[in-house]
């Protein structure tokens, strides 16, 4: 599979915590939390649990490029810690892919920013078979 592999930041406040204090310039209480995310990712991990469950723990690989600072080593070891293969998760000179969310107490999405600009470092010579050696985080 060929994708984006990303990690998501959300800030939800707290049910106690007035959701329109979320939109005036201040902060709010409520917690914050670090996940993987990426849409193709987020596939991939659940081709490998199906296959994993199947006894195919290997055969789910995808291919995106992470970034060589904390999130993609966030994201890599994340990875391997799922017994999912790192092996198409490339070095790339760019910062990993990342979201960043603000919810309110209900989950909903008040706004946020995701800095996806990675991608656009994924061209034809990284889908070849020896394009890539897998990640060097």
């Amino acid at each position: 599979m060929i994708g984006s592999a990303a990690v998501d930041i959300s800030a939800r406040a707290t049910p106690q915590s007035v959701d329109k204090s979320l939109s005036s310039h201040s902060t709010s209480p409520g917690t914050i939390t670090l996940s993987l995310g990426g849409v193709g990712r987020n596939i991939a991990e659940a081709a490998h649990r199906v296959l994993a469950s199947q006894g195919l723990p290997s055969a789910a690989v995808l291919l995106s490029p992470v970034g060589d600072d904390m999130f993609g080593r966030f994201l890599v070891e994340r990875t391997q810690q799922m017994e999912m293969r790192i092996d198409g998760l490339i070095q790339s000179v760019w910062s990993t892919a990342v979201s960043s969310m603000v919810l309110d107490s209900n989950g909903g999405l008040v706004g946020g920013v995701a800095d996806m600009d990675i991608i656009k470092s994924m061209d034809e010579n990284m889908v070849g078979s020896d394009a890539h050696g897998g990640c060097q985080c």
